[in-house]
């Protein structure tokens, strides 16, 4: 704790710091005028100032009280005790006005009081800097400080997010299992006004259909064979918070229907009661699944779809964001309590991979490493041998993924079925040095087919490196 002692008389100073000195894990620091004061301010950043009204033996002098306006209006919040004579009441009065947290008469002036009064601010402080601490911890875990990344993708994904908070506007989060849905509603609830209530996460897959509408709406006594008891469902366990439905895709039809009427009504009936209990939370949905498709096929409805899709938050898989990579696995070595780190040829490994299972596959690997790696530096060597060759992956899947990334790419590109067809060709004869016959039967197409798409699309557009290959 770092206490600044404000006082033009060296005497005054000297009896504070001789009552001060013996407290643990304290800095002194002493001015005589305002411009000292200002100055020590500005560089050491006191937790707390001793002031003294009057910095001169001028009797019209409120040099402290200048002193401290001029704190206030420089943004500093630091904590001022004003040490004063009995006569000076009024000033007292204005010192109260301009923040100062207390103020100590100079003829009482002794340990007995000085010391309770310092104590009291030290513990607020250790109080304040604990809070913090706690709320950079939630930040971490659970709000935007959770989504780590510097690409686009995720400060687009973080601003969305933000904007999003500040309503109470219904929110349906898509994207792959594993890219991190729930922190997306963890960070919309850290952020918005309901942050100081609970957020509950309700999995519709986890929960067999028979349970599933006692789990969100909750049962009354007798409602049916063993509910012995009246519980209260999700919905009101929540209160004032934020009620996640993930994977709602799953959610049975039959209950589609109840849960549409509760978001148009607001209110919510227990099984077996009588009355409607009002919804005070904020509901957000997720899904991994196509609900277009689902609604097609009628197993989804498209009402509560509408309903449920006002604003529609897309997480990016981890392939289209590779460059993170570097990023996210700083941050689970730091998760996994063990100093590890990764060659430039291991993250480079780890940013060809395909990820699947995205950034949650990532974190295990990162995790099995933690605990199975026997050196402190990882290589690319040790992710063959520990995490395994990339995972297998549907073709067709990945086939759709490729689709979805490149049709979300600027539309000033141009042309996007030239642009992938002119890719495609490049790197098929770039992988087969140059040959033509190879890179025809790599992508499925006879010597002559590609020799006409070939002369289509001007041999110039396809060799795009500096030295272009040798075509046989």
């Amino acid at each position: 704790m770092k206490i600044l002692i404000v006082d033009d008389k060296r005497s005054a100073r000297s009896v504070l710091c001789s009552m001060l000195a013996d407290l643990p894990d304290t800095e002194l620091l002493e001015a005589s005028t305002k411009a000292e004061a200002l100055a020590q301010a500005q560089v050491a950043s006191p937790d707390l100032i001793l002031l003294d009204i009057r910095l001169s033996n001028d009797p019209r002098d409120r040099g402290g009280l200048e002193l401290l306006s001029e704190l206030r209006d420089a943004g500093s919040s630091v904590r001022a005790i004003m040490v004063t004579a009995l006569t000076e009441m009024a000033e007292i009065r204005e010192a109260m006005h301009l923040g100062a947290c207390d103020y100590i008469i100079k003829d009482e002036l002794s340990e007995e009081v000085v010391l309770p009064i310092v104590e009291a601010e030290r513990e607020r402080l250790q109080l304040r800097q604990e809070v913090h601490r706690l709320h950079r911890r939630v930040d971490a875990k659970w709000g935007l400080g959770a989504l780590i990344g510097s690409s686009a993708q995720m400060e687009s994904l973080r601003e969305m997010i933000t904007r999003v908070a500040a309503s109470d506007a219904m929110v349906l989060i898509r994207g792959e299992t594993g890219t991190g849905k729930e922190l997306v509603a963890q960070a919309i609830h850290q952020l918005s006004k309901r942050r100081q209530s609970d957020f509950v996460a309700v999995n519709c897959t986890a929960l067999p259909s028979t349970l599933v509408e006692s789990q969100l709406f909750g049962h009354e006594r007798g409602a049916f064979t063993g509910a012995d008891r009246r519980k209260r469902g999700q919905l009101e366990v929540a209160g004032t918070g934020t009620v996640l439905l993930d994977e709602i895709a799953d959610m049975p039809t039959d209950l589609q229907g109840k849960l549409l009427r509760v978001l148009e009504s607001q209110r919510f009936l227990r099984l077996g009661a009588e009355r409607e209990t009002p919804l005070r939370a904020r509901i957000l949905a997720a899904t991994n699944a196509n609900i277009e498709q689902l609604i097609a096929r009628g197993e989804f409805r498209s009402d509560l779809f509408f309903r449920l899709n006002v604003v529609a938050i897309q997480v990016p898989s981890l392939s289209e964001h590779l460059e993170d990579v570097p990023e996210l696995v700083e941050r689970f070595v730091q998760d996994s309590g063990r100093r590890l780190r990764f060659s430039d040829g291991a993250i480079s490994w780890l940013m060809r991979r395909p990820w699947p299972g995205n950034v949650r596959e990532l974190q295990n690997a990162v995790k099995r490493l933690a605990v199975l790696a026997t050196g402190e530096t990882i290589g690319a060597a040790d992710i063959e041998q520990i995490v395994g060759a990339a995972t297998c992956v549907d073709p067709n899947a990945e086939i759709d993924r490729i689709a979805h990334v490149l049709l979300n790419l600027p539309g000033r590109l141009g042309s996007k079925l030239h642009l992938i067809e002119t890719a495609i060709l490049h790197h098929a004869i770039e992988v087969n040095a140059g040959n033509k016959s190879a890179a025809a039967r790599l992508v499925g197409l006879d010597r002559k087919a590609l020799d006409r798409r070939l002369e289509k699309m001007g041999d110039g557009t396809v060799a795009r490196s500096s030295s272009p290959p040798s075509w046989k």
